[in-house]
């Protein structure tokens, strides 16, 4: 039973690794010409790789750390694939918003990520 939970564990970071992937490329397919977007995009798939490059070098998955630590690791990349997700969606207006909140996402997530002492 433990070895397929970590078996679906990985498949969900995977999986959400793939998305944050594919929707950063969306982002700089859609404004290649906007530094202040691009730069918001790369900052966040930064920080999804580094997130990405915790879980990957957890040094023995059956010896799990606290579930904690995996589902706010999980959340943390859900919000900010949300956030790239977002960037490809907004106009007008609507982009301006979704900037302000993408700065704020990423000043969050880096404060928890020393928070956490990763």
């Amino acid at each position: 039973m433990e070895k397929s939970l970590l078996v679906l564990e990985d498949m969900l970071f995977r999986s959400l690794s793939k998305e944050i992937e594919e929707r950063y490329e969306e982002v700089l397919s859609l404004y290649g010409g906007d530094m202040e977007i691009i730069n918001i995009a790369d900052s966040i798939k930064k920080l999804c790789d580094y997130i990405l490059d915790i879980y990957k070098n957890i040094p023995d998955p059956t010896k799990k750390l606290s579930d904690s630590l995996y589902s706010t690791l999980y959340y943390l990349l859900k919000d900010l694939n949300l956030t790239l997700y977002d960037l490809t969606i907004a106009e007008g207006e609507q982009l301006y918003y979704v900037i302000s909140s993408a700065h704020q996402k990423i000043s969050g997530a880096n404060n928890l990520l020393e928070r956490l002492a990763l």
